[in-house]
């Protein structure tokens, strides 16, 4: 099999399928409940925005009339959302109206206007209207960030009232058939996720247990459930997806000779596994809907 490793837009395109899968219902169905009795437009700001998955997963779920402000600080990505939502419009048969700042899709009588805005989560009072903003949305993006820049997003949320919905929050990665030398590779893996970076140190495979503690710091009422990409013998796609970031990350940490030789009779297994298809992989995560 032939992936392109290197173009993040093919992987966000190939894990949305596991993501809509995994979505927890019952806060899907919180958030949506929380702004039923909400009478004028949805104000939405999403963070770490991508390529767009939160307005095509959602669209059609919430019954309001929805502005979308998109914040990713890729601008290629920007450009990439706008394309799919403009496929997005063309398969679903929504009207399609395009401006250079802003984009709109009308189906009926409902309308979502979505801006395409670059830069990132610590700027984010310059980036978006936080008096107007109803709710904070980001998918598969906390782990990413550090424990303070977190601390000071949720600052400005609680200051302002906005509500906080987080999926598929990064928890932890188990095997089956289970390997002894399992745990001890996933140690290293997640001690790669929390190696010092410019922006500090991102929260990582912590970033469940961080997020609710600073949650329950600002006073917000919280709402989590699990979320969980099951990896089938069959979607060998993103085995290889998931192997692959394995080896790369541990290919930049100091492990010592007997180290790496155990993690190349892992690997080396894992491959024929996957080969033979009979591995399976889950990818824990969590959902999270906090507001006042």
């Amino acid at each position: 099999m032939h992936l392109n490793y290197d173009d993040p837009i093919a992987w966000l395109d190939h894990r949305y399928t596991c993501d809509v899968q995994a979505r927890n219902a019952s806060i899907e169905k919180k958030f949506v409940s929380f702004f039923n009795p909400h009478e004028s437009v949805l104000h939405i700001t999403d963070v770490g925005a991508g390529t767009a998955t939160n307005v095509c997963y959602y669209f059609d779920k919430l019954k309001h009339q929805q502005e979308w402000t998109l914040i990713e600080r890729y601008d290629f990505l920007l450009q990439a959302a706008r394309e799919r939502l403009r496929k997005l419009a063309e398969q679903q048969g929504y009207l399609w109206d395009e401006q250079s700042d802003r984009v709109q899709l009308i189906d009926n009588n409902k309308r979502a206007t979505i801006r395409f805005v670059n830069g990132d989560v610590e700027h984010l009072e310059e980036l978006t209207d936080m008096e107007q903003t109803d709710v904070l949305v980001a998918n598969a993006f906390y782990d990413l960030i550090s424990f303070d820049q977190f601390d000071a997003l949720i600052g400005k949320i609680a200051r302002h009232n906005i509500a906080f919905l987080s999926t598929l929050n990064y928890y932890e990665t188990s095997f089956y058939p289970f390997q002894e030398e399992d745990h001890q590779v996933m140690r290293w893996y997640h001690m790669h996720m929390k190696r010092p970076q410019p922006f500090g140190i991102a929260m990582g495979a912590d970033c469940c247990e961080e997020m609710l503690d600073l949650l329950t710091q600002h006073h917000l009422m919280i709402e989590q459930e699990s979320s969980q990409w099951h990896l089938k013998r069959s979607n060998t796609t993103m085995q290889h997806y998931i192997l692959h970031f394995i080896e790369i990350a541990l290919a930049e940490l100091n492990l010592t000779f007997e180290e790496q030789d155990l993690f190349s009779q892992w690997l080396k297994t894992r491959k024929k596994q996957l080969h033979d298809r009979s591995l399976e992989i889950i990818v824990d995560h969590n959902d999270i809907f906090a507001t006042e």
